[in-house]
């Protein structure tokens, strides 16, 4: 882990303040989209321009912050959490069930682990603080609004294929950082580890076991398959989809 990697613990009054504004925030727009006001195309283009805009900022930050050098090391947006927010902001604006299958299920997992046990990766300046609360409170959020208001919904099996979209571009990205590792070394020695693939996180997480690479990726490979079948299950339950007639299972 770098200098850079900043874990927030609970003991810190700075994790309680950001919890309760996630929880004030996803309550208001929950309530915002509940209403007729709040189901138009202006409310849906409001969040994906606030996806792509937090991801902009956080590049233009690194590119002009001399405390915080871009590198492609550690500032392309190849976590899983980068990449869902990027997703879903596109989604806002041009809908795809198979491409919602991914971003939903994976941002709400990583946003979920993320707020709850946080570690960024790129410092914790205000401005990257703020940004990190609230771009993995909206992962968990803005996938639920989908469905709930704006008409997405999980096609049948889309847990299953979430999981393996997930394990082939985690595999991709373990390529990418063993050439930005080897032969593209950074020269002050800053490591990249897009999506943890790399180096087991220094989060707080008790699904985070300290064993060697590549296997401490097991566990987590075994919860984020409880999760997906979790969350599956909740979604057939409180918000259900049909398919040739009928409501989809709990686990379909």
């Amino acid at each position: 882990m770098s200098e850079l990697d900043v874990v927030v613990g609970m003991e810190e009054p700075r994790y309680w303040v950001a919890l309760g504004a996630c929880v004030a925030g996803a309550a208001a727009l929950f309530w915002w989209t509940g209403r007729d006001c709040g189901k138009g195309k202006a409310t849906l283009q409001a969040i994906g321009w606030t996806f792509l805009g937090m991801q902009v900022f956080e590049l233009i930050h690194a590119s002009l912050n001399p405390d915080l050098p871009f590198s492609i090391h550690r500032s392309l947006p190849l976590h899983f959490c980068g990449l869902n927010a990027i997703l879903l902001g596109i989604l806002c604006f041009r809908p795809n069930p198979h491409v919602f299958t991914f971003a939903g299920f994976m941002g709400m997992i990583g946003g979920f682990h993320s707020v709850l046990t946080p570690q960024l990766p790129s410092g914790d300046a205000l401005p990257l603080f703020v940004l990190f609360y609230l771009k993995h409170a909206a992962l968990v959020v803005v996938p639920i609004v989908l469905v709930r208001s704006f008409g997405a919904q999980f096609p049948r099996w889309a847990w299953m294929r979430a999981y393996l979209i997930a394990v082939g571009l985690s595999t991709l990205v373990m390529g990418v950082n063993a050439v930005l590792n080897g032969p593209l070394a950074h020269p002050d020695g800053l490591v990249a580890n897009y999506m943890y693939v790399w180096e087991i996180p220094e989060a707080n997480n008790p699904l985070l076991i300290d064993w060697p690479w590549p296997w401490y990726l097991a566990p987590l490979h075994v919860a984020l398959l409880v999760h997906l079948i979790v969350i599956n299950a909740v979604f057939r339950r409180f918000l259900p989809a049909e398919e040739n007639g009928r409501n989809l299972r709990w686990y379909e």
